[in-house]
Formats: structure tokens, C-alpha cells, sequence
């Protein structure tokens, strides 16, 4: 999938149907969450200073929190954002820095302060709640140019899809050590975004089956854009489980809304060592197994609009992922020692050889085919020996999140390293 246009030919294309580009009836704000960020915090402060500038959004809030308590002798994420912003000389009407006091497990405290802080700037502007977008990226996110275009084009065109979700191309950090399981994450990450994901919302786009109302997907919790009515329609971000930042993409999924989806890039790191790997991927299926959380919730505050039949449908399909996930590196392991063996006997015929391969075939082809803009210049051997290694990593992290699962532990796991 790519972009259709470029942006110089949806200029061309605003002038001649009179809408000057640049001149919005909506307002987009930015939201930059950071909590733990002091090692990215000035390169994040400029990338969004440079947008601030060019005027892509209307505004953007980088917020930061008290819950995070400083390094011994080092600055926290907050001084930081707070002496970039000088040193660059923000404006403080299109980048300001936001610090929030309410201490919870999750995040949607710092994004629900920035929303506030929204509604106040900008509501008496457009006198309606469904013209004002909230976007939100993570300190490591930077989104093309193009996304803000886009969105001005499919928020003009389209006025009943609330929600938006932005593709995402993962890239390995330039800064510090990363190794080939860096580069296959990034390359899986990657691939499935731009396959499974983008399939599954496709299925969902027309809303008039079972079929369509109960594809398997989400957002991201990053390069994600949601209009104001819909986060009060649902009482604003959520902050009832771990992984909040699927929870806002269930919530519409259950309440029977539709999750746009935005052709612009969102390029986003992936974590640099295999231990910090094994953290994500174990917060992120953890989210997924958390899926029953998010339609009790949604039962009790009344936004639920699936059928319980769809809703039961709907999650079979969501644990399919993770356990498929799981097991996958279980079937390898065990097929691979069980083929090890028979060689050893002299047993091994050419179909055991051929189901390995068949199963390792299953990460490498990504590796192959893959033509992500940011992993063109990375050699393809170096692709293929970072599947191989990323895979089983990831394949492993399910077993503490089941474990976790199982034990009603709704603690947020530690902050992953970038």
C-alpha cells in the first residue's frame, strides 16, 4: 500500500476545488507522551519544533510527568523537553510543554491533560467538538509530512470515520548499539503492519456483517488521530488495563465504529537489544490477552454495540494471535530436536527436512521480500539472521504474559529501554 498522490498534487488538487491548502475548519493538536524519554527527549523537542514551525498541525503538546523521578546527577525528561524549547527558541502557541501532576500506572493521565488543554485552546475556535482532532505519537515516532495533508483530505471527505490510524514503518535507532535481533524486529514489526493490518482493517471497512464488524484489529497506540466527540463519547482515553494504547482501537471496535486508516508513514523505533525486545513483545501480548477487560468495560459504561455472539467471535480472533504467536516457536523447537534426533538415528527422511523448512519459512519470507523504504539499505543476509533470531524472541515472550495473564497482574510492566 502506498500513497495514492503526493503532496504537491493534493495542493493542486485543494486549489482547484477552492479549499486554500493550509486553512482548515477542523484544528489537529499533536500529543507527545513522555515518560522515561531523557535520553531522546532533545531529538523528539526538535523534530516536533520543526513541524510546530511549518505549521503542519495547529498545535503540538509534549507532556511529561511527575511519576518520573530523575537519575542521580542526571536531568529528567521534563528539564530536558524544558531546555530544548528554550535553546530552539519555541513558540509557545504552536509547541507547548505540559507537566502532569495525577500519578497512575498508565499514560492516559498525561494524554487526557493534553486533551483539556485542547478543548480550552481551541473549542471557543471551532464552537464544535467533532472539528477538533487529537493525534498521538510516541517520543520515537516521526510521521511523514504527509499525514497531516492526508488527514485534512479525508477529514474533509469523510465526516463519519472519528477515529484514524496511521501506517507505521519500524526502523532500527541509529544511536547506540543495535544488533541483528533490532533488525528483524524491525523488519517483522514491518511486515506485519503493512500485511495482516492492513487486511484486517480492510475487512472491517464496510460494517455490515459479522464478518466485517469482527476483523481482528486496533490502534497502536501511536500515529493514531481521534476527534474530540468520540474521546467523550467514550469518556477519554482509557486507563483501566495495560495496554492503553490498544484499548481506544477496542473500545471502537466493540462500540461499532470504524478505524480509518492513513496511507503516511508513522517511523517508529524498535527496542535495540534482545532483552528489551522480550519486554515489549511481553507487554504487547499481554495487551492482547487483556482483550476481556476491554468489553466489560465497554458493557458497563454502555458503548458496547456488538452482539454477544460478535463479541465472542470477535475474541477468539484476537487470542488466535497471540497464542498462534506462541506456539509457532514451540512447533519449530520441537520439530527442529525432533528431526535432530531421527538424523542422528539415520531415521530423517526428506519431509521431516521439508516441515522445518516449511516453518522457517514463516519469518524468513518477510526477510526476502520485505520493501520497507527504511530496511532497503540493509543487506538481505543481515535480514535473514535477524528473523531468525528476532522470532523465537518474540514467540517466547508470550509464555510470561500468559503466566502474567493468568495471575490478574495488571501492573505496567517497566519501561522499555530505547
Amino acid at each position: 500500500m502506498r500513497l495514492s498522490r503526493t503532496g504537491a498534487q493534493r495542493t493542486l488538487d485543494a486549489l482547484a476545488a477552492g479549499r486554500a491548502p493550509g486553512v482548515r475548519e477542523h484544528r489537529v493538536v499533536c500529543v507527545v507522551p513522555l515518560y522515561v524519554e531523557e535520553e531522546l527527549a532533545a531529538e523528539t523537542v526538535a523534530f516536533w519544533v520543526s513541524v510546530a514551525e511549518q505549521k503542519l498541525c495547529d498545535q503540538v503538546l509534549l507532556v511529561t510527568t511527575v511519576k518520573e523521578e530523575p537519575r542521580q546527577g542526571g536531568r529528567s525528561t521534563h528539564e530536558v523537553c524544558e531546555r530544548e524549547l528554550e535553546r530552539l527558541g519555541a513558540d509557545p502557541e504552536r509547541i507547548a510543554l505540559l507537566h502532569c501532576q495525577e500519578v497512575t500506572r498508565f499514560r492516559a493521565s498525561q494524554l487526557n491533560l493534553a486533551v483539556e488543554h485542547a478543548r480550552a485552546r481551541f473549542l471557543p475556535e471551532v464552537e464544535n467538538s467533532s472539528r477538533l482532532w487529537i493525534g498521538v505519537y510516541n517520543a520515537d515516532s516521526r510521521p511523514q509530512h504527509e499525514t497531516f495533508a492526508e488527514l485534512d483530505e479525508r477529514v474533509a471527505d469523510d465526516g463519519t470515520t472519528r477515529l484514524f490510524q496511521q501506517l507505521v514503518d519500524y526502523v532500527v535507532p541509529e544511536r547506540g548499539r543495535a544488533g541483528s535481533v533490532a533488525v528483524g524486529n524491525a523488519v517483522l514489526q514491518t511486515w506485519w503492519t503493512w500485511s495482516h493490518y492492513v487486511a484486517r482493517n480492510r475487512r472491517g471497512r464496510p460494517g455490515g456483517t459479522v464478518w466485517s464488524r469482527t476483523a481482528p484489529y486496533s490502534t497502536f497506540g501511536h500515529g493514531e488521530f481521534a476527534r474530540l466527540d468520540f474521546l467523550d463519547h467514550i469518556g477519554l482515553f482509557p486507563d483501566f488495563a495495560y495496554a492503553d494504547g490498544l484499548l481506544l482501537g477496542w473500545i471502537a471496535r466493540l462500540a461499532g465504529e470504524p478505524i480509518g486508516l492513513l496511507a503516511s508513514r508513522d517511523v517508529a523505533e524498535v527496542p535495540r537489544r534482545a532483552r528489551d525486545l522480550l519486554t515489549q513483545q511481553t507487554a504487547w501480548l499481554r495487551g492482547l490477552l487483556n482483550f476481556d477487560a476491554t468489553a466489560r468495560w465497554c458493557r458497563e459504561q454502555g458503548v458496547l454495540r456488538l452482539s454477544p455472539l460478535e463479541v465472542r467471535f470477535l475474541r477468539a480472533q484476537h487470542l488466535a494471535i497471540p497464542v498462534g504467536w506462541g506456539l509457532s516457536t514451540v512447533a519449530l523447537a520441537a520439530s527442529g530436536a525432533a528431526v535432530a534426533r531421527r538424523a542422528r538415528r539415520g531415521e530423517a527422511a526428506a519431509h521431516d527436512l521439508a516441515v522445518v523448512a516449511a516453518l522457517v519459512s514463516y519469518p524468513v519470507t518477510p526477510a526476502l521480500v520485505s520493501t520497507a523504504a527504511s530496511l532497503r539499505g540493509v543487506p538481505l543476509s543481515r535480514r535473514v539472521r535477524g528473523v531468525l533470531a528476532s522470532w523465537p524472541l518474540e514467540g517466547l515472550a508470550f509464555w510470561p504474559a500468559l503466566l502474567s495473564h493468568l495471575g490478574r497482574n495488571q501492573r505496567a510492566p517497566a519501561k522499555t529501554p530505547r
